[in-house]
């Protein structure tokens, strides 16, 4: 019992003498475990969160939109439900009148206009109900009224307060009573369809049906039905049966039926789990296998700077497993200290990716437990590591002779590593000079370690920032396009579809402000072309010819194929075509007196365009009979008169009878930008990860490379040489193991951001076309923090270099 416990208080000494390495050690460990399981665990949060909440709104499972600008009486879309075939399987059925509306928010002299939705629906209705944050729901004695729930994201990234006024399209004045949401509206998406992109740029009013109906001037009007099914029916079966029983009516209908599973803001956020997942996945095995190599290397250094006292205890005759136990026992005590901070870590990062999470996503339901059995598994490869790193060097030490163990310094080098290279190679540095190179290649186990840990956390740096790059770019050639040759210009949306010459085109061209009027036409089509997926277009019919603006072409040539379709470089990749191709477009074509049929088009692909939105698609006004739409309108484009803000127009088109909506040529691309940026926190808690693991590793292995080299140290100040001139000689091998780290992390980071961009975020985000971009300064980045700050780490030994006594450093026996 005495031996076990001398040996226990010698661990113990050992640990209060390097409780500063040890404890650096072990949060290298704590980082590696503790965000392993703070970012895998988010998968796990986010279905459960996801499911839990679709399930208590009753989201629906088939949705029936008619085309824009078309709606039916109340009640007939629930008798088309009743008369198909499956209708036993129906549960659930509500129907509901969705409105385009611009939306005026501002407030505290901040000027927020913005499109937007009304969305009327009966009241507690049995599908998509709506769920109050704060404030109240509508009461049924306020059915009609301008009362409203106001949508929560909306709401909170204007810091509206919880009940207050806005002014709709035509300035009606609606009071909203509460924040809320809807299972369609989890992922804000404007009309566009692009997730991300609804949060600051678009506002959506939750109100009575009847409300609905008087605002927008449809009474006993809808023009949507949703519905819930049986646990177990297909619902792309009841599509089909819906869709039949559109066109069979007495008065065929036009409009799409969509499957849950098809629903841009549901798709975006499943898809996400997994590309975050992926993503997620791969940063916090980068983390634990920096952490790992950190770890392995540290700790085994540590060890090996014992093996003269292991070569002497040897040499006293004391048996081998009680000379290996103190080591072991330091091994534990790092191991054990580093599990126990990554606990404390995991719960840390586990808290701001929740924080971050539920900021972002409206979710009536989160369920974000700490993930026990994902840290269990870290923790243990955690507890592992340490103690193999400690077996290793104890066990060659043990192996070998007590006066070979016993040899310190360069005496204890067998065979000097890859040091004789230096005979081949021009070397300019002599003498001392050529330390920290030989100290490189001496020890290239050691060096290919530490490198490995500090090129892991550039890996990460160069995936995160190269994601971040490649959406900036998106962003700027959006932004570009837009605003190339009209970068004021605004579009007015029409509350319908109006003759080119009538009252509401001419309202909108001589408002206040307007220099310049252009008639346009936009209509949802759907693009196939042969086994390829059908893409979804927003086809926007305007004059390719001349007019106020018109789209830069990338390839292709209007010229020789004329009226054919001008698509964006996404959705030519993702349907397989090329400028010369052609594919089937289909689409609502009116049948006149306000109502749409679906026709099929064969259209030949005259042109590409750079926009990187996949839905945006252009045809030309000689086309609009295409639609059966020849002549018509429900847009105007205009230009503002010299010295006009298009701020100020669009206050003024606002007010406007027949316009619902106004907005800038930049408006969608500043909304995405918005939504982009809510994004990257979840990326900045890996960037800040990344940077402590890196410094941690370099200042590991700097604190380790002076203990060993003590000697070596104190020889170079018994010659004369200074203080700074041995701090150099560390600062140039520890950027040596930064730039080799550095390497290996720019070429590895390189692979993965390209696998995240051109796979991973093309499944989650397939609206969105990007590319591979890496900046400079994201070189630049990871060369300071890589070379940099490693390179550094050795000046926070300064301290115990000048205080170092070096008659007793040196008093040593061979």
């Amino acid at each position: 019992m005495s031996s076990r416990l001398m040996w226990l208080r010698w661990s113990w000494r050992d640990l209060r003498q390097r409780w500063v390495l040890v404890l650096a050690i072990a949060l290298t460990i704590a980082l590696g475990t503790g965000a392993y399981a703070g970012f895998t665990g988010t998968a796990d949060w986010r279905t459960r969160s996801y499911d839990a909440s679709y399930a208590k709104l009753a989201m629906h499972d088939v949705r029936v939109t008619l085309t824009k600008g078309t709606t039916a009486p109340a009640g007939r879309l629930r008798h088309l439900v009743a008369g198909i075939p499956s209708a036993d399987r129906v549960t659930g059925v509500a129907e509901r009148l969705t409105v385009p509306i611009q939306v005026d928010a501002s407030h505290g002299g901040r000027e927020v206009l913005v499109a937007g939705r009304l969305v009327g629906t009966v009241a507690d209705p049995a599908v998509d109900r709506v769920h109050v944050y704060t404030g109240r729901q509508v009461k049924a004695a306020e059915t009609g009224r301008p009362v409203s729930v106001l949508e929560r994201t909306f709401a909170r990234y204007y810091h509206l307060p919880s009940s207050g006024t806005v002014r709709i399209t035509g300035g009606t004045h609606v009071r909203y009573v509460g924040q809320g949401t809807a299972p369609d509206y989890f992922s804000p998406a404007a009309d566009s369809g692009i997730p991300m992109i609804g949060e600051s740029g678009f506002a959506v009013l939750f109100v009575p049906l009847a409300t609905a109906q008087r605002l927008a001037d449809a009474q006993g009007q809808v023009n949507e039905l949703v519905l819930t099914l049986a646990p177990g029916t297909d619902q792309k079966t009841i599509a089909g049966q819906l869709e039949q029983a559109l066109g069979r009516s007495p008065t065929p209908l036009s409009g799409t039926v969509t499957v849950r599973g098809d629903e841009i803001g549901y798709h975006a956020l499943y898809e996400d789990i997994k590309g975050d997942a992926r993503f997620f996945d791969i940063i916090a095995l980068l983390l634990l296998m920096g952490a790992a190599f950190g770890a392995f290397n540290l700790t085994s250094r540590v060890v090996e700077a014992q093996r003269r006292e292991i070569g002497i205890g040897m040499a006293l005759g004391v048996p081998r497993s009680r000379i290996a136990a103190r080591p072991m026992l330091l091994g534990v005590q790092v191991a054990s200290l580093g599990v126990v901070l990554g606990l404390g870590v995991g719960v840390i990062v586990s808290r701001a990716m929740a924080g971050l999470l539920t900021g972002l996503l409206p979710l009536p339901v989160w369920n974000t437990p700490f993930q026990y059995d994902t840290f269990l598994l870290a923790a243990l490869l955690g507890f592992a590591l340490p103690l193999l790193a400690v077996a290793w060097p104890v066990w060659r030490a043990v192996r070998v002779r007590p006066v070979d163990a016993i040899r310190v310094g360069h005496l204890a080098a067998r065979g000097g590593g890859l040091t004789p290279l230096l005979r081949r190679l021009p070397v300019p540095a002599r003498g001392y000079r050529q330390i920290p190179l030989r100290n490189a290649l001496r020890t290239p186990r050691r060096t290919v370690l530490t490198s490995l840990g500090i090129g892991a956390a550039v890996a990460i740096l160069i995936t995160v920032f190269g994601m971040l790059d490649s959406f900036a770019t998106m962003l700027g050639d959006s932004e570009q396009e837009a605003t190339r040759g009209g970068s004021t210009r605004v579009i007015a949306q029409l509350d319908g579809y109006h003759a080119d010459d009538s009252a509401q085109v001419r309202a909108v061209a001589s408002a206040k402000g307007v220099d310049q009027a252009t008639a346009l036409l936009t209509m949802p089509a759907t693009a196939r072309h042969g086994d390829a997926k059908n893409v979804t277009l927003l086809v926007e019919v305007r004059d390719l010819g001349g007019g106020t603006w018109r789209p830069t072409l990338t390839a292709g040539s209007l010229a020789r194929h004329p009226g054919g379709l001008v698509l964006s470089e996404k959705a030519a990749h993702d349907l397989g075509v090329r400028p010369g191709d052609t594919l089937v477009l289909h689409h609502p074509r009116s049948s006149g007196q306000g109502t749409f049929t679906l026709a099929d088009s064969r259209v030949t692909v005259a042109a590409l365009h750079p926009n990187p939105l996949r839905t945006v698609a252009y045809l030309d006004r000689s086309r609009a009979d295409l639609f059966g739409l020849a002549g018509t309108a429900n847009a105007v484009e205009v230009l503002p008169t010299s010295g006009t803000d298009p701020g100020h127009l669009k206050q003024a088109l606002f007010a406007t009878p027949g316009v619902t909506g106004a907005q800038t040529a930049t408006e969608t691309v500043d909304a995405l930008r918005n939504g982009i940026d809510e994004f990257t926190g979840i990326l900045d808690i890996a960037a800040g990860v990344t940077l402590a693991l890196a410094v941690l590793i370099a200042f590991n292995a700097a604190s380790i490379s002076a203990d060993e080299r003590s000697r070596e140290n104190a020889t170079m100040f018994a010659f004369g040489l200074p203080v700074r001139t041995v701090l150099t000689l560390a600062v140039v091998e520890s950027a040596l193991l930064g730039a080799l780290g550095t390497a290996a992390g720019i070429l590895l980071g390189q692979g993965i951001d390209r696998w995240m961009v051109q796979v991973q975020l093309a499944r989650t985000m397939p609206e969105i076309g990007l590319d591979v971009t890496l900046a400079p300064g994201t070189y630049l980045t990871a060369l300071l923090l890589g070379i940099g700050a490693v390179a550094l780490t050795p000046l926070l030994t300064t301290r115990r270099l000048r205080r170092m006594n070096i008659p007793a450093t040196l008093r040593v026996v061979e």
